[in-house]
C-alpha cells in the first residue's frame, strides 16, 4: 500500500465528522471506516447520488486529474 492510500485511510478514520458534514447529504454513506479511502467513500456516494455540492466539486476535481478516480477506488479499497 502506498503512502497516499495510507494517508487517505487515516484521514477517513480521524476526520470522519467533518467529512460527513461537508461532503455528503443526510442519507449519504458515512465516512469513518478504518480500511477505506476517502475516494472510495466519495465513489459510493457518487453511485448513490448522495454527495453534497462540496462533495460533487471535490469529485469533479479528482476526475479532472484522474478520470473516474472515486468510482475506480471502490474496487481498490
Amino acid at each position: 500500500m502506498n503512502e497516499g492510500t495510507k494517508a487517505s485511510k487515516l484521514l477517513n478514520l480521524t476526520q470522519s465528522d467533518i467529512l460527513n458534514k461537508i461532503l455528503i447529504t443526510e442519507n449519504g454513506i458515512q465516512f469513518g471506516g478504518n480500511s477505506e479511502t476517502v475516494s472510495s467513500v466519495i465513489g459510493k456516494n457518487v453511485l448513490n447520488k448522495t454527495l453534497s455540492p462540496v462533495g460533487n466539486l471535490l469529485n469533479m476535481i479528482l476526475d479532472f486529474f484522474d478520470p473516474n478516480h472515486s468510482i475506480n477506488s471502490i474496487k481498490k479499497s
